[in-house]
């Protein structure tokens, strides 16, 4: 019996994108290693240079203080608040469209990957974005859209819209990818995936004790009603891939981050240590299960 076809699916969320990193450590300690990586927003960022044979240690070494960092050149923060470039000043719809341009970000991540092209990787890689002209989403990644850099198909899926103007990529305009869909199971499973396993950040937090919620001000409603909108998204989506494709296992790993900042590194080591152990309590048991041991007879998309 061959090994399974294990992907890792992340979503996005900013800076809670952090508890991917947590995912990532716990695989690399249970000796998992992911076939294919798809990911939009942040989970486009972890899947990428993981997928490359970046460490989980080296990518959480970006977030820790500067007196404790051990590597050089971290993802700061900003990196992201790029200034317009000549094509958003001569267009004054386009200057407007967003506060910061992506373009500084996208150059960081050229000058880090260690390959920027999605037909050189061993593994699979594959990032979504949405096309803000109403055509959905795109899919950056061998066996669709394969020769666009894979530093410019994430500067496109981390455009959070009003945030970032719209980057463009050849004649096209594109916005973050969870515009479209929280997950994109549906890719990994096209790339033969027999088990997936979700980093979802969008866990609601369930008030058991204090005021609720509604007492706790405008942001920390908006940021609850932003939590529950995805996570349901994300609970739609798993079920239907379950119920059109028992064959598939689909571990999803959903720590309880509810509570906090999509825009703050504050709790960067929080929302690390939640994502790290939820992680290896799914996937510890889904190990002792021997799911990631043998495959059975499997039905890949499109065949009988």
């Amino acid at each position: 019996m061959a090994r399974p076809k294990v992907a890792f699916v992340g979503t996005g969320g900013a800076t809670k994108g952090v508890a991917h990193l947590g995912v990532l450590k716990a695989l690399e300690e249970l000796g998992l290693k992911p076939d294919i990586f798809v990911g939009a927003s942040s989970g486009a960022i972890a899947s990428a240079f993981f997928a490359q044979g970046f460490p989980a240690d080296e990518m959480v070494d970006w977030f820790r203080p500067f007196w404790r960092r051990e590597g050089k050149r971290p993802l700061k923060g900003r990196y992201f608040l790029g200034a317009p470039n000549a094509a958003q000043l001569r267009s004054p719809g386009w200057l407007l469209s967003g506060l910061f341009s992506i373009d500084r970000f996208e150059r960081y991540l050229r000058s880090r990957l260690p390959h920027n092209d999605f037909r050189l990787l061993d593994r699979q890689l594959f990032v979504t974005a949405a096309d803000i002209d109403g055509r959905g989403r795109a899919v950056f990644g061998r066996g669709h859209i394969e020769d666009v850099p894979i530093s410019e198909a994430i500067a496109a899926s981390t455009c959070v819209p009003m945030l970032f103007r719209p980057h463009k990529v050849g004649e096209r305009y594109y916005v973050d990818g969870e515009v479209v869909r929280t997950l994109s199971m549906d890719v990994a499973l096209e790339a033969g995936a027999d088990v997936i396993i979700v980093s979802n950040v969008y866990r609601p937090h369930v008030t058991r004790k204090g005021p609720s919620v509604a007492r706790r001000g405008v942001a920390a409603v908006g940021r609850q009603t932003l939590n529950i909108i995805l996570s349901e998204k994300e609970r739609r989506g798993i079920d239907l891939m379950q119920q059109q494709h028992p064959h598939v296992t689909v571990l999803n790993v959903s720590p309880d981050l509810g509570r906090y900042s999509f825009t703050s590194r504050r709790y960067a080591r929080k929302l690390l240590l939640r994502g790290y152990r939820e992680a290896l309590r799914v996937l510890a048991a889904a190990k002792r299960r021997g799911v990631f041991e043998i495959a059975t007879t499997v039905h890949h998309v499109g065949e009988a």
